[in-house]
């Protein structure tokens, strides 16, 4: 874990690389393991397939797709009002998240 200083506090980042999806494209089979993870997990908060306002929640159709050490971050420390979900998803539970956030659900594989 590495951090890194904004306005004099220091910002905590994961660059464990057991927390960083596999190289290469996902597979259909890790983004049919995201999708059921996020609607157990992330639903509630950031619509079905991913499909919200933005208002109360970040779209997550919008997350950039070059950024998963961000998405990772954001998951295992939490971020704003997103609860941090180190203690409920295990590293592989947080790729098959990545795997269906970065491929827009499966749309764009």
């Amino acid at each position: 874990m590495h951090g890194r200083l904004f306005g004099g506090a220091i910002a905590q980042t994961n660059t464990d690389p057991a927390m960083m999806p596999a190289p290469g494209p996902p597979t259909q089979t890790l983004v049919d393991k995201g999708r059921e993870q996020f609607h157990r997990t992330c639903a509630q908060c950031h619509g079905r397939n991913m499909v919200n306002s933005g208002t109360t929640s970040y779209d997550l159709r919008k997350f950039p797709t070059d950024q998963p050490d961000r998405f990772f971050n954001s998951v295992t420390n939490g971020k704003n009002s997103m609860p941090s979900f180190s203690g409920a998803l295990d590293p592989g539970a947080i790729q098959w998240l990545w795997a269906y956030v970065s491929t827009r659900g499966g749309k764009e594989m």
